[in-house]
């Protein structure tokens, strides 16, 4: 059995297999191939996992979330369509082009993440000046992100909505369990497990131990001899936050996205006279969570020179989805002990070597 992170996956340079799709992360840093059936058995996979958080044949679902795995949003719409009267697909961003969706296909559920969903609500009374309970959303279900202590609990009283929980694996985007009152449970008992985080050890089969999430995809024939360390962790109480409450090593979670350390380390390398950079984020008493890259540059003509500002904004684009504020600032080489550095003021990652 094999161990391997995110980035271990993208040493492994999937390929493109023929009538298979090449699940990667966007912008891409690896590549896994699922063909047809193995498609239709992580479907399958899915549907169980949303039938546990209380789908049924007479909603109608409009998702409207991002996800890592580029195709999985669709296939996850996919998997739910056969069980529900009606499926749909939006983008969660513009809360105003959300809200007019909403209006439009007249959904009863929304799947969301947590803090989409606080931030939706948050608009709709500041900006927008609707009742949240005149759009008829019965049910919500979060999944993407660790929750802020108490949103899960204000969402569903201020839409008068019954709230469930999925967890999607952050490489294909299945739907592997689901809290809907009570304990979280597993569509398929292998294919989550709990793993200690310095060790390639398993802990515990299912999710009976703190640790971290090991993904083992029964689905995938190219995956078959491995576990995938989600970068997922549980540690302590998660009632308040979802199945996990940290992150671990490469990738951070941010606005439900992962952020690679590596790619944003690929692309500031290309780029010179920063002697380190440090990216914070934190979500305070906000919706949404804000991060903020600060970089510090060896020759102070830098600090102010517009140019180089705009090269540093254009190489994050390239390296994540999340809009990444730019801060610059004077610190000699000489002076830099730490070249990057990661703050996450919300508590969540715990950093980026398991040891």
């Amino acid at each position: 059995m094999t161990f391997l992170n995110r980035t271990g996956l993208a040493k492994l340079g999937g390929k493109p297999v023929q009538g298979a799709i090449l699940f990667a992360s966007s912008p891409a840093e690896y590549g896994v191939p699922l063909a047809e059936p193995e498609i239709v058995a992580m479907q399958l996979l899915s549907r169980r996992s949303l039938e546990l958080a209380g789908l049924a044949k007479n909603d109608r679902v409009l998702f409207a979330i991002n996800h890592d795995g580029s195709p999985s949003v669709g296939l996850l719409a996919q998997a739910a369509a056969p069980m529900v009267s009606s499926t749909s697909v939006t983008s969660p961003r513009g809360r105003l082009r959300l809200l007019s969706t909403v209006r439009t296909l007249k959904p009863n559920v929304l799947v969301t993440t947590p803090c989409g969903a606080a931030d939706f609500l948050a608009r709709l009374y500041m900006e927008f000046n609707v009742d949240p309970v005149e759009l008829n959303l019965t049910k919500i279900i979060l999944v993407g992100e660790i929750a802020s202590p108490g949103v899960r609990k204000r969402i569903a009283k201020e839409f008068e909505a019954d709230l469930s929980e999925v967890y999607c694996d952050p490489v294909f985007g299945a739907a592997l369990a689901a809290r809907r009152s009570g304990n979280w449970e597993l569509a398929d008992e292998n294919a989550l497990a709990i793993g200690a985080l310095a060790s390639d050890d398993i802990l515990s089969e299912g999710l009976s131990a703190d640790g971290e999430l090991l993904l083992r995809p029964t689905w995938s024939a190219a995956m078959s001899n491995s576990v995938i360390r989600t970068g997922h962790v549980i540690k302590g109480d998660t009632a308040d936050a979802g199945l996990f409450n940290h992150t671990v090593g490469d990738h951070v979670l941010a606005r439900g996205q992962s952020v690679s350390l590596p790619l944003i380390r690929r692309q500031l390398a290309l780029i010179d006279g920063i002697s380190r950079w440090t990216l914070t984020i934190d979500r305070g008493d906000r919706t949404l969570d804000n991060l903020v890259l600060t970089v510090a540059f060896d020759r102070e003509t830098l600090v102010s020179n517009p140019m180089w500002k705009g090269r540093i904004q254009q190489s994050l684009s390239a390296a994540t989805q999340v809009h990444v504020e730019v801060k610059t600032e004077f610190l000699s080489s000489d002076q830099a002990k730490e070249r990057e550095v990661v703050v996450d003021l919300r508590g969540h990652h715990l950093g980026v070597k398991r040891a």
